[in-house]
């Protein structure tokens, strides 16, 4: 088959990104051609056999513009582009198959800016225009969603027909499974060393892009909040890509900047989840959260805001899910009860070792790949 995927950014490092090239390499490995169409391709890896990349220069002055842009093209693009399938990872009108990486965007326009905001403002009105079309009941687009929540909010917005939805699984590197003890703790130690963590103090750590959204400034808030003394014990890094100046003036405000480190974009998380002891993920909006996932399979505790999608797998695994609507002061009070009683973290750490080690977390790309070809 001749397999179009269209993403509007690619970088390695982000979890929808990651995504589709997971996808891709399942789809390939099927005998498959898959072409990429984007507007911006950050990566210099060179790519996998039989994978192409096509770039489309968007125009416009804002993100909303070029993203309306970079639709008109790929539409003209894919009249003279045989396919077989077509799946979008934005949403994009026409669509084969979309990859509902995001929540809907309506309700965060509802949030931000209220009704009539979401009818008036160029940005909004453009974003809610492209989502309809993907959800409207008389599209014929295929929805791959990660969470049951997800999909009952679309349904709830747009009347999209239920038997438009697949649900699927987790879907992990392999190389996110923890390895055998003996390796870990090597690679753990190896890894705090590099970190310069001391002895026994206890290493928080985050990982995600787009720094708002995955709540850092709410981790590093709470890690101020912590008693002083407390702190000297303690250690935040944060691994992703973000803006990073204005949280590091926040943590310097805060007089936390020596505790607090933004590691940037990361090809070692793996090694970082074996390094940490607690996970915390206070995001704002988290369709899915397949970090948390990560952690878990790799015997790491979990602390979420409760507007995560798979925020049940922190439960079930015996981690810490906050309360939703989300409170600052909840957080706070929650962090400082799991780290001024070892015994607590030391509970979570076995219960999410246990977890880890049944979980089926490494299957979506697979799932994903059927789907497509119409084998499930």
């Amino acid at each position: 088959m001749n397999i179009v995927f269209a993403i509007f950014k690619y970088f390695p490092h982000g979890g929808m990104q990651r995504d589709m090239m997971s996808i891709a390499r399942k789809l390939l490995e099927r005998g498959d051609r898959v072409t990429i169409f984007c507007h911006l391709w950050d990566d210099d890896a060179p790519l996998p056999a039989g994978l192409a990349v096509k770039r489309l220069d968007a125009s416009g002055w804002s993100n909303h513009s070029r993203a309306a842009s970079f639709i008109r093209k790929l539409q003209s693009e894919l009249e003279n582009h045989p396919h077989d399938r077509f799946v979008a990872f934005n949403r994009m009108p026409g669509a084969d198959f979309y990859f509902a990486a995001d929540n809907p965007f309506y309700l965060t326009a509802l949030r931000n800016v209220g009704r009539l905001g979401s009818r008036l403002l160029p940005r909004y009105r453009t974003f809610i225009a492209q989502e309809r079309a993907v959800f409207a009941p008389e599209a014929k687009t295929v929805i791959l969603h990660l969470t049951e929540r997800q999909k009952r909010e679309y349904i709830d917005i747009y009347h999209t027909p239920e038997n438009r939805f697949r649900l699927l699984p987790p879907g992990l590197p392999a190389d996110r499974k923890r390895p055998p003890e003996d390796e870990a703790e090597a690679r753990r130690e190896a890894k705090r060393r590099k970190l310069g963590v001391k002895g026994k103090d206890t290493l928080l750590l985050q990982v995600g892009s787009g720094f708002r959204t995955k709540g850092v400034d709410r981790a590093i808030a709470a890690f101020a909040a912590l008693p002083g003394d407390f702190r000297d014990h303690l250690r935040l890094v944060v691994a992703g890509r973000g803006r990073e100046k204005p949280l590091l003036r926040l943590a310097h405000r805060l007089g936390v900047d020596d505790r607090v480190k933004l590691l940037g974009a990361r090809d070692d998380v793996p090694d970082l989840m074996l390094a940490a002891d607690l996970l915390i993920h206070p995001a704002r909006n988290e369709a899915a959260g397949t970090v948390l996932i990560e952690a878990l399979a790799a015997g790491l505790p979990v602390l979420c805001s409760g507007n995560c999608g798979f925020a049940d797998y922190v439960r079930e695994s015996g981690g810490v899910v906050l309360d939703h609507p989300f409170s600052q002061r909840d957080f706070n009070k929650t962090l400082l009860r799991l780290l001024s009683t070892p015994e607590t973290l030391a509970d979570l750490r076995q219960n999410a070792l246990g977890y880890g080690q049944q979980g089926d977390f490494y299957r979506r790309a697979e799932v994903a790949a059927g789907i497509i070809r119409g084998e499930e």
